[in-house]
């Protein structure tokens, strides 16, 4: 004799239906009890939400079970609906998933307590495999839609702190852009970010996505504008500076890169152009005297800052080195002994010669420039020409 459908799962759907409200209770208390994130909502958010949900989400299984059936798009629209409300309020994704393990294990313990006659505890462990089938296709479909929306509030706030980084740094007005989007102005520390060539991954190049990464985990208040050569970051000055170098590092040990910040700090929102330029120009010269990765500032550049602007004392200073351009051993000599301070010994040996055969070379760069490097008034003239000149050598 044949069974009509859903007459199998009669005794269950009969027991569970007219058990609804107690079911519905045990499984959010189950839920609330297991999942720290659940069990700090309001109680009367549990109960006129998720306890009602709860019935919801067991009339919706009683209904497909008596069709024998698993669950279509439109059958979870209003668990999509809910799953894009927890993405909002930042309820992680574990928590949510949570829910529907947990709840459905509440349900059946509730219903195998409860079931009396052979009928009912045969059709309980036949709903077993429907069961399975339910949350293999709620819980991916749920997930789906939390992470799609996770990411549009991402690229959203992403955007956000985009659009507010580049007024900032172009030195419009953006307090009631940063006011509508609850975001908090102050003083900043303005990196300008340089990325050496690197490999590339799907047109976009690594380093980029581990800056984003790397400077959003330094702080959720940073703003940043970035492309593939690298971008700007605005960071909130609370954050001292030992934390920016170690950031930077990751960013290049992670991607593989050289990554250059310079860097200076902006006291008043107003101040962010001027210091960005200044930030701009220190990452150019690190980058240009092929310095390795980190975090540079005005501090660690300052003459290589000055010399690179041009001026009758840049011009001055080159001229200085004009007559030894054409005597390399000359220059190796100069630089050798600047190197070593004057260590005339320790300038030789580097230069594998005798030491009056420096002596004769540095005699010599006195009697063709005028200015004696064993001097000490004239010492610092040839370490400022040799700056200006490396800078000039590197188009800096």
């Amino acid at each position: 004799m044949s069974t009509a459908p859903g007459e199998s799962a009669a005794p269950f759907t009969e027991f569970l239906t007219a058990h609804l409200p107690e079911v519905a209770r045990e499984m959010m208390t189950a839920v609330v009890r297991a999942v720290p994130d659940y069990e700090q909502l309001p109680t009367e958010r549990v109960e006129q939400d998720l306890i009602r949900r709860s019935e919801d989400n067991l009339r919706l299984f009683v209904r497909l079970l008596s069709e024998e059936r698993e669950p279509g798009a439109a059958d979870l629209d209003e668990m999509i609906e809910a799953a894009v409300r927890r993405a909002r309020e930042g309820i992680p994704l574990d928590a949510v998933l949570a829910v529907y393990h947990r709840g459905a294990v509440a349900a059946w313990n509730f219903m195998a307590a409860g079931a009396r006659t052979p009928e009912q505890r045969d059709a309980l462990i036949a709903a077993v495999p429907q069961l399975l089938g339910y949350l293999g296709a709620v819980v991916p479909g749920v997930a789906a839609s939390y992470l799609r929306e996770r990411q549009d509030l991402h690229w959203e706030q992403r955007e956000v702190k985009r659009a507010l980084a580049q007024a900032l740094l172009q030195g419009k007005p953006a307090e009631l852009l940063a006011e509508r989007f609850g975001i908090t102005l102050g003083r900043y520390h303005v990196l300008a970010l340089r990325t050496s060539e690197g490999p590339a991954t799907d047109g976009i190049r690594p380093a980029m996505r581990v800056i984003h990464g790397e400077i959003d985990a330094l702080s959720p208040q940073a703003l940043t504008v970035l492309d593939r050569s690298g971008g700007w970051a605005l960071v909130p000055a609370t954050e001292p500076g030992a934390r920016l170098d170690a950031a930077i590092a990751g960013i290049a040990a992670a991607a593989g890169v050289r990554v250059i910040a310079g860097t200076a700090t902006a006291a008043l929102v107003s101040d962010i152009p001027a210091r960005a330029e200044e930030a701009g120009e220190i990452a150019r010269l690190a980058i240009g005297l092929g310095r390795p990765t980190g975090v540079y500032r005005m501090a660690d550049l300052a003459l290589q800052y000055q010399f690179a602007r041009p001026g009758p004392a840049r011009a001055w200073l080159l001229g200085l080195l004009d007559p030894l351009t054409a005597h390399p051993h000359l220059m190796q000599a100069l630089r050798a002994y600047l190197t070593h301070d004057h260590n005339r010994v320790a300038a030789a040996e580097s230069l594998v010669v005798h030491r009056n055969t420096l002596n004769y070379r540095l005699n010599r760069i006195a009697t063709l420039t005028g200015y004696d490097p064993g001097r000490s008034e004239h010492a610092p003239l040839f370490a400022a020409a040799l700056t200006a000149f490396d800078l000039a050598a590197a188009d800096l």
